[in-house]
C-alpha cells in the first residue's frame, strides 16, 4: 500500500502519454480527491509530476511552484523516489532562474536521498548529472567532473543503447576537462562517443558536438580541425532552436575565428545570432543572444552598434530581474499550504543572495551584478549632481602567461589581482569581474584625482607583488594597463555601457603605449566630431 499514490500517478502517466491535457486534468483530479480524503501522498505525488510536465514546457513558475509542494509533502515521508524526482525539479527550476547555490542544495538532497535508500537505474545516473551540472555552475569543476565521470559509467552499465545521453554527457564532460585546461582529455572523451553520433536523432546535441569539438582543436592550435569541425556544426546548425543549450559554445567559437581572421565562417556565426536575436521569445534567449551580438560588434571594432546591443542587454537584465520578483511572489501567493517549506528556501536564498551575485573565484560582482549596481550608482549620482567614474582594468600578457604557466596559475593571478581591487571597495567604489582577464570599478561621488588614485595603488600593489610572467617585457613581471574616465552624470539614462566604452577607449591607449601604465581620459576635452580626446598618462 505504501506505494500506492506512486503506482496512481505513474498509471496516469502511462494512460495518457500522448495526451498532456488529459494527463494535467487527471492528475489534478488526484490533488482534489487527496485532499478530500486527507491522502497527503497522492497530493504530493500528483504535484511531482505535475513539476515534471511544467519542466516538459520550460514553464518555470509551474515548475517551481509544483516542486516545492511536492518536497514539502514528501520530504519527510518513505515516499524516497518521489521525493528525489520532486527535488531534481526544484533544483532544476532554481538553476534556470540563476539562483545556483540552491540549485546544489535541491541536487545534494536528491542525491542522498538516492545514495542512502541505494535507488538504482536513471535515477541515480539522472541524481548525478544534476549534481555535475550544479558543481560546473559555481564552477566547482574537479567535483564535476568527478560526478559526470560516474555519471557516464554507470550509464554504460544499464543500457547498451542510451546513445543521446552518452553523446550529452560526453560533450559536458569534455567542457569540464576545457575548463580545466586539459585539451587532451576533452578530446579524447569526444572522440570515444564519435561512432555513435550517427544513432543520435537529435541534431542540436550533434551540432553541440562538432562545435565542442571545434573549441577544444582551436585550443590545441589544430586550426585545419577546428575549422573542419566547425564545417560540420554549420551543415546541421537548427536555425530556430533554443540559443541556451549551445550559447556559451558558439560565443567562444565566435571569438577564436574572429581572432583567425575567418571571415568567412564569422559571417556565418553573425547569420545565426541575427536569428537567434530575431526569433528568441524569452528574456532569457534575447538576453543571450544580445550578448553575442555586442560581443562580435565589439571584436570588428563596431563600438557604436556593441554599445547599442550592450544598452540592450542592460535593459532586458532589468526585466529579467522583475520577472523574477514578480515569480517569486506568485510562488509566495500559490503556496500558501506550505508556507514553512517557502519561509526556510526562502531564507536559505537570502543567505546565498550575496554569493549569488558575487563572482565565484574572485569573489567580486558577476555581470550582472555589476548592472545592477551600476543603474542604483548612475540614479543616485543624477539625482545628486555627482560624478561616476569607471576603472577598466587588463592584465597585460595574460594569455601568455597562461600557455608559459598553466591555467591553475592563471587562476592564482586573477585571484590575487582581484583582491588589490576588493580592498579597494567602499560604499562608492565597487569591483567586478568583467571577463577572462578584465576587472570593472564603477565609483560614484569622486573627484578625478581620488579615482585617478585608486588606479595608481592597484597598479602599483600588483606591481610590487612581482609575480613572474616572463613574457611580459615590461620587468617579467605581472603589470596592468588600466583606462579611466570619470563622467559628470546629467540624466538617469545615461548607462554604464556609455561610461565603460570610454574607459575601455582609454585601456587600448595604454595597450599602445606599452602596457604597465593608466590613461585618464578627459571627458571634457573634445575633437572636432564633439567625442574625448584628451588622454593623461599617470603616474604611479
Amino acid at each position: 500500500m505504501k506505494n500506492r499514490p506512486l503506482d496512481i500517478v505513474t498509471k496516469i502517466n502511462e494512460t495518457y502519454k500522448d495526451d498532456q491535457k488529459k494527463q494535467i486534468k487527471e492528475l489534478r483530479r488526484c490533488v482534489i480527491d487527496g485532499r478530500k480524503s486527507g491522502n497527503l501522498l497522492l497530493v504530493g505525488a500528483a504535484y511531482c509530476c505535475l513539476s515534471e510536465i511544467c519542466t516538459e514546457s520550460d514553464d518555470l513558475h509551474g515548475m517551481l511552484v509544483n516542486s516545492l509542494k511536492a518536497v514539502t509533502i514528501l520530504k519527510d515521508t518513505d515516499q524516497y523516489v518521489l521525493t528525489a524526482r520532486a527535488y531534481f525539479v526544484l533544483g532544476h527550476a532554481y538553476l534556470n532562474q540563476g539562483n545556483y547555490q540552491m540549485s546544489l542544495v535541491c541536487d545534494e538532497i536528491a542525491y542522498g536521498i538516492v545514495k542512502k535508500h541505494r535507488i538504482k537505474g536513471q535515477l541515480r545516473i539522472t541524481a548525478l548529472n544534476n549534481l555535475s551540472v550544479s558543481y560546473h555552475a559555481m564552477e566547482e569543476t574537479r567535483k564535476s567532473i568527478n560526478y559526470l565521470s560516474k555519471c557516464i559509467d554507470l550509464l554504460k552499465e544499464e543500457s547498451d543503447d542510451a546513445y543521446t545521453d552518452l553523446v550529452m554527457y560526453s560533450i559536458n564532460l569534455a567542457g569540464c576537462y576545457k575548463d580545466v585546461g586539459e585539451s587532451g582529455q576533452a578530446e579524447n572523451t569526444l572522440a570515444k562517443v564519435f561512432d555513435i553520433l550517427e544513432k543520435v536523432d537529435f541534431s542540436p546535441l550533434v551540432c553541440d558536438y562538432y562545435l565542442r569539438r571545434a573549441i577544444i582543436a582551436y585550443m590545441r592550435k589544430d586550426i585545419a580541425a577546428g575549422n573542419g569541425y566547425m564545417d560540420d556544426a554549420f551543415d546541421i546548425f537548427p536555425k530556430n532552436v533554443y540559443p541556451l543549450p549551445i550559447y556559451d559554445d558558439l560565443c567562444e567559437v565566435a571569438h577564436v575565428i574572429t581572432k583567425n581572421n575567418d571571415k568567412v565562417r564569422s559571417d556565418k556565426i553573425f547569420e545565426l545570432m541575427t536569428v537567434y536575436e530575431k526569433n528568441g521569445k524569452g528574456t532569457l534567449e534575447q538576453l543571450f543572444a544580445n550578448r553575442m551580438m555586442a560581443d562580435y560588434y565589439k571584436q570588428f571594432g563596431e563600438y557604436k552598434l556593441s554599445a547599442e546591443h550592450y544598452a540592450k542587454c542592460e535593459e532586458l537584465n532589468e526585466r529579467q530581474m522583475r520577472e523574477l520578483k514578480e515569480m517569486q511572489m506568485k510562488l509566495h501567493n500559490a503556496a500558501k499550504n506550505t508556507e514553512a517549506e517557502i519561509r526556510r528556501l526562502n531564507r536559505k536564498m537570502r543567505e546565498n543572495e550575496k554569493l549569488v551575485s558575487r563572482e565565484p573565484m574572485t569573489k567580486l560582482l558577476n555581470r550582472s551584478a555589476l548592472l545592477t549596481v551600476s543603474a542604483e550608482f548612475i540614479a543616485l549620482a543624477a539625482k545628486k549632481k555627482q560624478k561616476v567614474g569607471a576603472i577598466f582594468i587588463d592584465i597585460d600578457y595574460f594569455k601568455e602567461c597562461n600557455d608559459t604557466y598553466g591555467h591553475a596559475k592563471g587562476d592564482e593571478i586573477i585571484k590575487e589581482v582581484a583582491s588589490v581591487c576588493k580592498d579597494e571597495e567602499s560604499s562608492a567604489v565597487r569591483f567586478a569581474r568583467y571577463g577572462g582577464d578584465e576587472f570593472f570599478g564603477i565609483t560614484r561621488g569622486l573627484t578625478d584625482g581620488e579615482v585617478a588614485d585608486i588606479a595608481r595603488r592597484i597598479l602599483r600593489r600588483v606591481r610590487d607583488k612581482n609575480i613572474p610572467n616572463e613574457k611580459n617585457p615590461n620587468g617579467h613581471i605581472i603589470t596592468l594597463s588600466v583606462g579611466i574616465v570619470n563622467v559628470n552624470i546629467t540624466s538617469k539614462t545615461d548607462t554604464i555601457i556609455e561610461i565603460a566604452n570610454y574607459a575601455d577607449k582609454a585601456v587600448y591607449h595604454a595597450k599602445n603605449a606599452g602596457r604597465n601604465v593608466a590613461y585618464f581620459l578627459n571627458y571634457d576635452v573634445k575633437d572636432i566630431s564633439g567625442k574625448p580626446a584628451s588622454y593623461l598618462k599617470l603616474d604611479f
